[in-house]
């Protein structure tokens, strides 16, 4: 039922906006009733919550394996194709589809974490003095290349918008 859940509410999201996420919508495309909400959540920020939190998991497990090997042309790749598939859930994590969701202190952390693996996996790859400078550049660099592809302000081309993201990608590496 949770995920469920989550999935409902992801679902509401990309269809519908932020204004639609309401207990009442969740809870009748997930086929539950409130208490369900408030007993895996919380509330409904508790919800967008576990979808943020959930997203930098699911983030970090398709960049970590390439970032842990240090090879940030296969993590450059992996963080675009992972944003592309799961367009709802990268959009709560760095674009606030939910305006009016504040993380707490703790999905920040975990927020955090996952860049802190971005910079590991950068020193790892460059060793440089300035790996954090470097890893900051590097992650600005793809989130707009993603974000604009998103938002239908990069090549309307699917192939084209690839070929310019991979050549973004080697001019960093």
């Amino acid at each position: 039922m949770r995920d469920a859940i989550v999935r409902a509410a992801l679902d509401i999201l990309q269809r519908e906006g932020a204004a639609a996420l309401t207990v009442r919508n969740i809870t009748a495309a997930a086929g539950c009733s409130t208490t369900g909400i408030y007993t895996y959540f919380g509330g409904k920020a508790g919800l967008v919550e576990a979808i943020f939190v959930e997203g930098f998991e699911g983030f970090d497990g398709a960049v970590g394996p390439a970032l842990a090997a240090g090879d940030l042309l296969t993590a450059g790749r992996a963080y675009r194709r992972w944003a592309l598939d799961h367009p709802t859930q990268y959009m709560v994590m760095f674009g606030r589809a939910v305006p009016d969701f504040e993380p707490s202190p703790g999905a920040l952390e975990r927020a955090a974490a996952s860049f802190a693996g971005l910079t590991a996996g950068v020193a790892r790859a460059v060793q440089r003095d300035d790996a954090d400078d470097h890893a900051y550049h590097l992650f600005a660099t793809v989130h707009g290349y993603v974000m604009l592809e998103m938002s239908g302000m990069g090549p309307h081309d699917a192939p084209e918008a690839e070929a310019r993201y991979e050549r973004a990608l080697r001019s960093l590496a």
